[in-house]
């Protein structure tokens, strides 16, 4: 049996049906080709926004509760995330009530009431403030480096947005935005659960067929020529640790390098032999905890290592990091190594057939990203990556060259000095 059916209404919303019989639940999820590179600067938060205000009452729920017990009644507990690229709505469900869930997601998707939006507006305006210290400088590494990668560009914006923008976003603006984004062909929806393929687009026919079509609007498009110079970005704040973040700018999802990416990544920070944690934590001390984490978008992408370190430690974590990353791009890896991690990223594949949010993940969000890879398809090519292929890829795509780096907390201007020096490759 295939591992996931695709099909498409005559409007353009698309299905993915993923059987999963064993299954005593099923993930309902609803996700929209609309997120933060799409908006304005001016407009910096309006895609998050609008995923708020779909819950906030529909044509038939008036509330967020009433809308929220509609949902527990069929098993549910509905939620929602904005990224850059989409806008994910989702929920666990009964199986028997199936019909139920899709009626739920089309009455907020195709008739919400875009009510309460100040008193949502001063939700999101608490939620941003966690990005924010007591002086309103902003601390946020993510947000921080992305302003580094993609610098005048709306990839380099805050998902939440700003006081600013947000304040100028209005029912008008919300609904009008709501109009250029929300469109059946910019729709996916995904159903993995015991769950028959032929009832689950009958159901979708029935609730979302008459939608009408709309012109579908391009995305910003990343600069054919970013800058490759090393820039760090340092921070003042008070606290008792120094949290940082380095980052390398990679190719996005489409690039025939990204399983070997993913791998990578589980080398540095994956298990209990992870060389991050390995060095910086188990060996050195230096850290209680240093994660490294892919984000790959379809034409860009980075991948940010993250820490925390009392300011005695910068200077050592930052140089030890940097010798960690050298050691992939100069030294094959051991074969007992890539093979350990291999069978690990193996057994989380298989472990995934249990898992209905990950097959979502897989085939639902795949299909709208253009990136649909089957688990056959990855454990195959899994096992053709070679020790000299990913020294390769980690010396093409972990240059020594262009690194980015953001700091945050109580650093002292001379270990800013030596540790910008590092970054240039200066001998110290």
């Amino acid at each position: 049996m295939p591992e996931y059916y695709v099909d498409t209404l005559t409007n353009g919303v698309r299905l993915v049906t993923v059987p999963m019989p064993h299954l005593h639940s099923a993930e309902l999820v609803c996700t929209m080709a609309v997120g933060g590179r799409c908006e304005a600067s001016e407009l910096s938060g309006i895609s998050h926004f609008l995923e708020h205000m779909i819950f906030r009452g529909t044509d038939k729920y008036a509330t967020s509760i009433e809308l929220e017990r509609a949902f527990e009644a069929i098993g549910g507990s509905v939620n929602a995330s904005t990224d850059a690229e989409t806008t994910c709505f989702h929920s666990r469900i009964h199986p028997d009530f199936l019909g139920e869930g899709v009626a739920l997601f089309a009455s907020m998707l195709l008739r919400p009431k875009f009510a309460e939006i100040d008193t949502e507006r001063r939700i999101i305006l608490e939620e941003a403030r966690d990005d924010f210290n007591e002086e309103g400088i902003q601390v946020n590494l993510d947000n921080l480096m992305m302003g580094l990668l993609w610098p005048n560009h709306p990839l380099g914006e805050s998902l939440i947005g700003s006081s600013e923008t947000l304040q100028g976003i209005d029912r008008s603006v919300l609904e009008e935005y709501y109009r250029s984004w929300y469109l059946p062909q910019n729709l996916v929806i995904c159903v993995c659960g015991p769950i028959m393929r032929s009832a689950f687009y009958a159901l979708v026919e029935h609730e979302f067929g008459g939608w009408s079509v709309g012109e579908v609007l391009p995305v910003a498009p990343v600069a054919e020529r970013l800058s490759n110079a090393t820039e760090s970005l340092w921070v003042q704040d008070s606290d008792s640790q120094i949290s940082l973040q380095l980052a390398f700018r990679l190719p996005g999802r489409q690039d025939s390098r990204t399983l070997a990416i993913r791998l990578l990544r589980r080398i540095l920070s994956s298990g209990g032999g992870a060389r991050l944690s390995l060095r910086l934590r188990e060996e050195l001390g230096l850290t209680y905890s240093v994660e490294a984490n892919c984000s790959l978008l379809y034409d860009t992408g980075y991948m940010a290592i993250d820490l925390s370190v009392a300011p005695e430690n910068l200077v050592s974590a930052v140089t030890e990091l940097l010798k960690v990353m050298a050691g992939l791009r100069e030294q094959k890896i051991p074969v007992d190594e890539l093979a350990a991690v291999v069978k690990s990223y193996q057994f989380d594949l298989e472990f995934s057939r249990d898992q209905s949010e990950a097959m979502a993940v897989r085939y639902g969000w795949g299909l709208q990203a253009d990136y649909i890879r089957t688990l056959e398809q990855d454990c195959r090519e899994l096992q053709c990556l070679t020790p000299e292929y990913l020294r390769q890829v980690a010396g093409e795509l972990f240059s020594e060259k262009g690194i980015k780096l953001v700091v945050v907390g109580p650093w002292s201007e001379e270990d800013r000095q030596t540790v910008d020096q590092k970054l240039e490759g200066v001998e110290l």
